[in-house]
Order: C-alpha cells, then sequence, then structure tokens
C-alpha cells in the first residue's frame, strides 16, 4: 500500500485543509480500484491543491484559472523566500528542494498525455513505474511545502485571520485587533495575508471591516501603520475572492486606487500589472477590445479613482478599468 499521509500546518483554513484532505482521498480510492490514469491525474490535482493553499497562505492571491505550472513556481518561491531559524539554507538541500519542484511541474504534461482530465478516443496504456514516480514526487513536493508552510503559520495571529473568515465585528474591534497584532512589526508575508483575508471580508458587505480595514487605510498616507505589504493584498483582495474569482462592487471601486496611493509610482505600475495579469486568470479571455463590452458604470467609477495615483501609473490603470468592467460583465 502507498503511504499518501500529509501533515496539516497549524494555522491554515479548514476549507483549504478540507479541499487537500479530500484530493489525498481520491488518489486513494484510485490506487484501490487500480485506476493509473485517475491515479496520475489526481496526483497533478494534489500538488495544486497544496500550492493554492500556500498562496492564499502567503496572502497572495490566485486566479481560479491559474496556470498549473506558474501556480506551483509561484507557491515554491514563497516558500524558499521564507525566513526561519528551523529552515537551512544550505545551498545543496536547497538544490535537491529545486529538484522536487522541477518533477512536480512535470505532472501537468504526464497527466495531459495519459491521466484523467481530457476526453480522449483511446486511452494511451499507464505502466505502473509512471505511476509510482508521479506518486513519488507529487508527495515529496508536496510533504516539503506543507511542512516549510507550517514555519510561517506558527507567527501569524491566527485568532484575527480567522475572526475575518467566520467571525463578528463591532465598532471598533478590528482597529483594536490590528493595533494589538503589531501590523508593522510583522513578516511581510504575515501584513499580506491579514490584509487578504480584510479585504475579501470587506467585500462580503461586513461594513466594520470595510471601515476600519479598508477605507481607514485608504485614507492614511502612513506606511508604518499600513505597511505597504498589507495595502498591496487589500488591492488584490478587493478585485479576487477566495475561491479566485473575480469581485466588484460600487464600494470596492471607489476605495481600490485609494489604497496604492502612498506607495511609489513603479510599485504600484508592478501591482496594476500583477492584478491584470491575475484577473486573466480569474475566468475565460473575454473581448477586452471591443469598444461596446463592459459594465460602463462600474468602468467609468474604476477610472475616477485614476486621479488619487501616481501620474505614471494613470495609464495602466485606465486598461484594469476596461479589463475588470468587461470580466464583470461576461461573469
Amino acid at each position: 500500500m502507498y503511504q499518501l499521509t500529509l501533515e496539516r500546518p497549524t494555522g491554515i483554513k479548514d476549507e483549504a485543509w478540507q479541499a487537500i484532505a479530500a484530493t489525498q482521498r481520491r488518489l486513494g480510492a484510485a490506487l484501490d480500484a487500480q485506476d493509473r490514469p485517475l491515479a496520475v491525474g489526481t496526483a497533478k490535482e494534489l500538488v495544486e491543491a497544496i500550492a493554492k493553499t500556500v498562496m492564499s497562505t502567503r496572502g497572495q492571491a490566485a486566479g481560479a484559472l491559474m496556470d498549473y505550472d506558474k501556480c506551483v513556481t509561484e507557491a515554491h518561491k514563497a516558500l524558499n523566500r521564507l525566513p526561519g531559524p528551523d529552515l537551512s539554507d544550505d545551498q545543496t538541500l536547497r538544490q535537491l528542494v529545486q529538484s522536487a519542484k522541477g518533477i512536480a511541474t512535470q505532472l501537468s504534461a504526464i497527466r495531459n498525455a495519459y491521466g484523467t482530465g481530457h476526453g480522449r478516443s483511446e486511452q494511451p496504456p499507464v505502466n505502473e513505474e509512471m505511476v509510482h514516480l508521479c506518486l513519488d514526487g507529487a508527495l515529496l513536493w508536496s510533504r516539503w511545502a506543507l511542512r516549510r508552510l507550517g514555519v510561517l503559520t506558527l507567527s501569524m495571529p491566527e485568532p484575527l485571520i480567522q475572526d475575518l473568515e467566520y467571525g463578528t465585528f463591532y465598532g471598533g474591534d478590528l482597529a483594536k485587533r490590528l493595533n494589538s497584532a503589531g501590523l508593522a512589526e510583522l513578516d511581510p508575508a504575515v501584513q499580506r495575508r491579514v490584509g487578504l483575508a480584510v479585504a475579501q471580508r470587506a467585500m462580503r458587505e461586513t461594513f466594520v471591516v470595510r471601515r476600519e480595514g479598508v477605507e481607514a487605510c485608504a485614507q492614511s498616507g502612513d506606511l508604518t501603520i499600513w505597511p505597504d505589504a498589507y495595502r498591496s493584498a487589500v488591492f488584490e483582495g478587493l478585485f479576487i475572492d477566495p475561491s479566485g474569482r473575480l469581485t466588484a462592487d460600487d464600494w470596492s471601486t471607489e476605495w481600490a486606487s485609494r489604497v496604492l496611493t502612498p506607495l511609489p509610482a513603479e510599485q504600484v505600475i508592478e501591482l496594476i500589472e500583477g492584478l491584470r495579469t491575475k484577473l486573466a486568470e480569474t475566468s475565460e479571455p473575454s473581448l477586452a477590445l471591443d469598444p461596446f463590452a463592459g459594465d460602463y458604470g462600474l468602468e467609468q467609477r474604476l477610472r475616477a479613482g485614476a486621479v488619487y495615483l501616481p501620474p505614471g501609473a494613470r495609464d495602466d490603470w485606465q486598461l484594469l478599468a476596461r479589463e475588470v468592467a468587461v470580466a464583470v460583465e461576461r461573469a
């Protein structure tokens, strides 16, 4: 029997772990049934589920249609940069980890050629060695990623993050808790995680979170109280929900650009271009160049926000407004 055990890191969301565990069970069932194509396809899905969990835990929004190779690569980069006393800086070990990531990224090509997920007129033969190599590669990278992620979650203000998922907030609650968490002193990855959680909760129309976590940030030019890592994650979370779908409304279009106001022009441009790339991964490509497509009112409200941005970033903002308007109409 193949040992498919994975250790859950402290601090990741229940929903994320449930998705990983469900994929793990499907993989076990495929092996029990000796369904080799399904085992190959599910091994790739397991790596993808863990990579997206890494990204969300690191405070990075991931589109539902994000390319598999890019997803694994971005998750690996986030974990490889993670500082901590329990993490080795040995170059040889890092090369081994990089090799594990290389094997994991190859699962997509093997799955496309041999695994489930595509309709076929004929099923190519899948031998036992292929299944074992896919499982070995998937589990090696997955176990490394989950262990390394656990180092990050130990330093997170987890009760606050969990309450942003499920809890109730009254006036003044969030402001006090952000202050108690010492937002400015947290690792930038933790700041991002908090910022993303705040924005995505705000988009569920929790008015206290909107006022104390987004509007207060947007109205302040202080990068000590509201650091740039927090701001950048809030910005993404106003457009991409936890499941990787586009989200935008009248309120978010009013505040999104203002969150970025104190940041340098080059950083604002980078964030806008990064969001445009991520939005392309939230839905099927749309005819963004069609001058008659899109939610005109939403586009105009977004365009009005350009006044809060450095002049050099405004052309990029106009392109973002066009693409969001088209994507919202076609969603």
